[in-house]
């Protein structure tokens, strides 16, 4: 076991731990965690993708040293996480993503682009002349939010609230240690969040608009349409992934040019590497750090014996530094040959939304470099929260030139 994992230090910078997986223990089992951590790009790769590992455990293998009580009282937030599609398995899963895939479509995806445009301009302009901004309460996390409050038909000044629901359920779904505050906090924005939504789906069924959320509580002659429940979990996750992801990727992806000025300058002096530095980013700073896995029978896996109910954290920040994948993997190459990554997941599990991810990412970046003249870093020096499966700074505060 490495001496940092799970600490601060961790938290701050894990890419010194993820190499001392991939050379020393590449498939090993954590007490810490009762799970099994595996790195290398290709065991990574083939578990996310594997039919004898499942999702639909998950909570229940997370939430296992529970008591009863416990369990009784969080059941708002673990009966919210257990209908997210994440944590789903076919037929349930593909049912679920069926009925959102037509909002994700390259052709609804490519109609979305003037009116991220216009969001990114709007937010900058709104920064103006600042002698210095924090780029993730001020543009990173405004910008995926009114993309996601648009999509889905929620009011604008609703932001807050929804990241609010979404940081505390995160406290729960995405931590190393799940503690009995966090647990109880996170109950609570369970239910807070769907006594909000219960009531916005009965205010959409009165006047629909023209949104995801106006179509899904109105699903005319679907033979097996969704419950509100299923529906406050589908909104929560998808706001959740929507504006994580993205604004994990704009964070990283600053300091991952201020911390490269050479790099920089190659945008700068050729813009259309911009969807490369967007991909490289991707694979070099993940927003998202890990997906898990349930082993659904007994097997063997990276030759370690996995034992049917075995919880498995497949590392997605290592396998992205995996140099039997990757040529120079520590270095930062907007210009790389070998592009590719995890970060998105694998199989039938793939982030639905990564084309929107994407798209944000590469209108926002093209806006600030048009804006600042420089990127600088300022004090307070960026740092992140104690999240196992995801990584993005907390604040981000830029020199405005």
């Amino acid at each position: 076991m490495v001496g940092n994992f799970l600490t601060q230090e961790y938290f701050n910078d894990p890419y010194p731990t993820y190499k001392k997986f991939l050379h020393e223990t590449p498939v090993f089992w954590s007490e810490e965690l009762s799970a099994w951590i595996i790195s290398p790009y290709e065991l990574v790769e083939a578990g996310l993708h594997s039919s004898t590992l499942n999702a639909g455990e998950r909570m229940s293998a997370a939430s296992s040293h529970f008591s009863d009580e416990e369990r009784k009282q969080y059941s708002a937030i673990l009966h919210n996480l257990n209908n997210w599609i994440v944590f789903q398995d076919p037929p349930a899963h593909t049912r679920l993503r069926r009925l959102i895939s037509k909002s994700f479509t390259p052709r609804s995806i490519t109609a979305f682009e003037p009116k991220i445009e216009k969001i990114v301009n709007d937010l900058l302009d709104e920064i103006g002349d600042k002698e210095k901004f924090d780029l993730v309460s001020e543009f990173s996390f405004r910008l995926p939010a009114a993309v996601m409050c648009d999509l889905l038909g929620i009011p604008l000044d609703r932001q807050w609230d929804l990241k609010r629901w979404a940081d505390g359920i995160a406290g729960f779904s995405a931590a190393a240690r799940v503690t009995s505050e966090k647990a109880k906090f996170a109950n609570e924005m369970a239910l807070e969040s769907k006594e909000y939504l219960i009531t916005l789906f009965q205010q959409l069924r009165k006047d629909p608009g023209d949104n995801l959320l106006s179509r899904l509580v109105d699903q005319g002659d679907e033979p097996n349409p969704l419950s509100d429940d299923e529906l406050v979990a589908l909104v929560v996750q998808l706001f959740f992934a929507g504006f994580e992801t993205t604004e994990g990727l704009i964070g990283n992806m600053l300091i991952a040019l201020a911390n490269h000025p050479a790099q920089l300058a190659k945008l700068r002096t050729n813009p259309e590497l911009i969807t490369n530095a967007v991909e490289e980013t991707l694979r070099f700073d993940s927003s998202i750090l890990k997906q898990s896995r349930v082993a659904s029978e007994d097997q063997d896996f990276g030759g370690q014996a996995i034992k049917k109910g075995d919880y498995m954290h497949f590392m997605i920040g290592a396998a992205n530094y995996d140099s039997t994948r990757f040529s120079d993997a520590h270095i930062f190459d907007v210009e790389r040959d070998d592009v590719g990554h995890v970060s998105f997941g694998h199989g039938i599990h793939f982030c639905i939304g990564a084309p929107l991810a994407r798209l944000e990412a590469r209108i926002a970046l093209r806006a600030l470099l048009e804006r600042l003249s420089r990127i600088e870093i300022l004090e307070p020096v960026p740092v992140y929260p104690e999240l196992f499966a995801v990584r993005k700074p907390l604040h981000l505060w830029l020199r405005n030139v």
